[in-house]
């Protein structure tokens, strides 16, 4: 049995649904704890996990033998709770709950959430990816005006990137060159940390699909306006497989190994001069954007592992 944790109008499982061939459920956490129940019985008499499902169906977890976590929507509490003392309890125990649910389920996670959660840290990459050996940019991450400006000025011949840690809809940041007008606000780093890193020169973008232990690579030629941030020049730009040589996909598989990841998808820039380097990595980035233009196996190298340990857990 396979438990997929995301939501059934995501289109990246859509893709990969359509390619397994055991039982299978995709349940969305938006259902609980309004529309869906979990238990969790322990003791003498009983041993079990179930979730209610919002059909009337019980679905008992320990006959999962492997689970895809794939950006999950947020609790739906009773509007009943009005008050914020109230959800913020409620928030707090259905974390709890479930938490403990997926820790004690003995199966295989593509990925654990805990893995997840820590993946998505900046921070964190940029030591671990240095320390597997993979090329980073020169980076500095601070909220300190006098050291943005510094790392600023002793990059200045190639020039420097600003990021955001999470793009969020409410306040969208574009990765974008320092220049003038953003030197000018540089003491407004005080408010909030940022990234800061060396500008890459670019041959090409390359978007790496890890799936288990599996490395799909794809390249992305853009025009010229697109070199901070391919991402806006998907649409025009030569998209194709690429090799990635096995030193670099080593370290990669090194560094989620580390991470505890069994799905990523990296972005590396190679650069004129050869030289592969590692931007960061997505525990749940998307895939489909390189399938539809490449016909790269990704949809069925999920399924395949998921069934695999599905298989080897009821064995």
């Amino acid at each position: 049995m396979i438990l997929i944790i995301s939501f059934v109008d995501n289109e990246h499982v859509r893709r990969v649904v359509q390619h397994l061939t055991m039982p299978h459920e995709i349940i969305d956490l938006g259902w609980f704890p309004s529309l869906m129940r979990m238990h969790a019985f322990a003791g003498a008499q009983a041993d079990a996990f179930f979730l209610d499902l919002p059909d009337g169906r019980r679905l008992a977890l320990d006959e999962v033998g492997a689970v895809w976590h794939r950006r999950i929507r947020s609790f739906t509490l009773d509007p009943a709770l009005t008050d914020e003392v109230s959800r913020t309890f409620a928030w707090s125990e259905c974390t709890e709950a479930l938490d403990g649910l997926w820790h004690g389920m003995g199966c295989f996670w593509m990925n654990p959430p805990h893995a997840d959660e820590r993946a998505l840290k900046k921070v964190y990459q940029h030591r671990l990816a240095g320390r597997v050996g993979l090329r980073i940019p020169e980076t500095l991450v601070t909220n300190g005006p006098d050291e943005a400006r510094a790392f600023v000025e002793a990059h200045a011949r190639t020039g420097v990137i600003r990021k955001a840690f999470r793009n969020i809809p409410q306040a969208p940041r574009a990765t974008l060159k320092v220049g003038p007008e953003e030197l000018r606000q540089i003491d407004a780093v005080r408010f909030a940390p940022v990234i800061f890193q060396e500008y890459i020169p670019l041959a090409l973008d390359l978007r790496v699909t890890v799936i288990d232990g599996e490395i799909f690579t794809t390249a992305f030629r853009s025009t010229r306006e697109y070199e901070v941030d391919y991402r806006g020049g998907i649409g025009s730009a030569e998209v194709f497989p690429h090799d990635l040589p096995d030193e670099v996909g080593g370290k990669l598989l090194e560094m989620m190994r580390r991470m505890e990841l069994r799905f990523g998808a990296a972005d590396f820039r190679l650069t004129p001069e050869g030289e592969y380097v590692f931007f960061e990595i997505n525990p749940a980035g998307e895939y489909l954007f390189c399938v539809d233009r490449t016909g790269q196996p990704i949809p069925q190298a999920i399924a395949a592992a998921l069934e695999r340990h599905a298989r080897a857990h009821d064995r």
